[in-house]
């Protein structure tokens, strides 16, 4: 869980450090959401198995900053609109899973000697640099 913490984190740090035009979806959840916007993720949307504790606004920012510009992809790629909570799409059930990945990709870098732990972190957009498919060549 404490992966999941640090995850989150750099996200919200990207998330409030960034100024990118928000998505259209993204203003209507938070027109729907108002009132609970600080509350616990897991209390004002369904089927979150990741990043519950994070309140309900700064987890949507997470979405579509953190993920959706790190891929280059709007929000239908991973969620079938209004119905956010369905896991019928892959590449949601593989967000998750990289959620994960990328933890324990930090969690070691963490515990590296030669390392500073302090600056060494991976993110999304680490590998897929705004395209859905990790990037493989060096520009």
């Amino acid at each position: 869980m404490r992966s999941v913490a640090t995850f989150g984190a750099l996200l919200l740090l990207f998330a409030f450090n960034a100024s990118p035009k928000e998505a259209p979806e993204v203003k209507q959840i938070l027109a729907q959401i108002a009132g609970k916007e600080k509350l616990p993720a897991k209390q004002v949307f369904k089927n979150l198995k990741l990043l519950g504790n994070v309140p309900a606004e700064r987890l949507l920012r997470i979405m579509d900053i953190g993920y959706s510009q790190s891929l280059g992809v709007s929000c239908d790629h991973c969620h079938v609109e209004d119905r956010w909570e369905a896991d019928e799409k892959r590449p949601k059930r593989a967000a998750r899973e990289m959620i994960l990945f990328v933890n324990r990709i930090n969690e070691q870098l963490g515990q590296m000697d030669e390392i500073d732990s302090g600056e060494a972190t991976v993110n999304c957009t680490t590998c897929h640099r705004g395209d859905v498919k990790p990037a493989l060549q060096m520009r």
